[in-house]
């Protein structure tokens, strides 16, 4: 809930499943409706993100 990445948790409690690390991160309902504020938020761009919780990059080349 402080904005740690899931797969940041994972490692450090040592499973080897993120599924295993799951059972142990809950939201409350706060939490929720803060990421529903976020996201439906003037400005809130899909662009926009944090690369470590997903795994994933952007690779945008229509800025050159």
């Amino acid at each position: 809930m402080r904005g740690a990445p899931a797969r940041a948790i994972q490692e450090l409690a040592g499973h080897q499943n993120l599924t295993t690390s799951e059972r142990y991160m809950h939201l409350s309902p706060a939490a929720i409706d803060s990421a529903i504020r976020l996201l439906d938020s003037p400005g809130a761009h899909l662009s926009h993100g944090n690369m470590l919780a997903t795994g994933t990059t952007v690779n945008d080349n229509s800025r050159h």
